[in-house]
């Protein structure tokens, strides 16, 4: 019994922790959920990181560094 009690008490938990990420989303003006799309982020643009597909198509050769991902 004591599991099923544990179980329990991480879905309530859980559960808290997205209202509250709703809840603010929400709440504030002109918030939204952060994007977490590698070619889509302005802070992972800004330090110049893209995603793992065309790191590789650029070491290959296949794409140019300025050209944007299909891929992503």
């Amino acid at each position: 019994m004591p599991i099923i009690k544990i179980v329990y008490l991480s879905i309530i938990l859980i559960a808290f922790a997205f209202a509250g990420l709703a809840i603010k989303v929400l709440l504030k003006k002109n918030s939204e959920f952060p994007e977490t799309e590698v070619s889509r982020n302005k802070e992972l643009k800004k330090r110049g990181i893209t995603c793992a597909k065309h790191e590789d198509m650029m070491h290959h050769g296949r794409q140019k560094k300025d050209q944007s991902c299909t891929h992503c």
